[in-house]
């Protein structure tokens, strides 16, 4: 009996640790400083994305293994004047 009750809180140990491993990674992805906007391909192996790093937005410039900073966006877009 004390075998079965070694099994038993070993698999309940290794299910507890899955679940707080899984649970802080899915705390973390929602709070990443890091994340992606958009994307935009603009064909052979080139893209455009934007990323938003601690709130604030940059446009860059994928081609190959290159990436380059395009331009530095304002964190939300303003209204465009005489829009109706």
């Amino acid at each position: 009996m004390t075998t079965i009750g070694v099994w038993i809180g070993s698999a309940a140990l290794v299910v507890a640790g899955l679940a707080h491993l899984w649970l802080r990674r899915t705390r973390t992805a929602r709070g990443e400083a890091i994340q992606l906007v958009a994307t935009r391909y603009l064909g052979a192996k080139r893209f455009l994305a934007i990323v938003e790093v601690d709130g604030e937005r940059l446009l860059l410039g994928l081609a190959g293994e290159q990436v380059s900073l395009v331009t530095r966006l304002r964190s939300t877009p303003e209204p465009v004047q005489g829009a109706a």
